[in-house]
């Protein structure tokens, strides 16, 4: 299992929230949370679901999941700096953070699958 949890990279990202730079993480913990609320990893196609169909609400909540530093930051406040026009960097930074985070393996299989 020790093998397993080192796959689990999570590659940092930083974003500029509630008045200071802040790191966005999907590491174990993160992972956690997104297994119990997709009811399993194997259902994650539904957190890409969610992400094209309701980016503005699914983006800031999977941030939020990934944000190493809460502090003084809500769901509803943590894109509350940015605006539209920035949607394409937010986007960029939410697929390396979560992206980045998975296997090897398991990158290879997504990118294959969208294919």
């Amino acid at each position: 299992m020790g093998k397993e949890l080192n796959k689990v990279r999570g590659e940092k990202v930083t974003l500029f929230i509630q008045g200071k730079e802040r790191e966005i993480k999907f590491g174990f913990n993160a992972w956690a949370i997104l297994e119990e609320e997709y009811n399993g990893l194997k259902n994650l196609d539904k957190m890409e679901k969610d992400v094209n169909e309701r980016p503005f609400k699914t983006i800031p909540h999977l941030l939020y999941i990934g944000l190493v530093d809460k502090e003084g930051v809500t769901e509803e406040n943590i894109l509350e700096d940015y605006g539209l026009n920035d949607i394409d960097m937010i986007a960029e930074k939410f697929n390396k953070a979560i992206y980045g985070s998975l296997p090897i393996d398991e990158k290879k299989a997504v990118k294959e699958a969208k294919n």
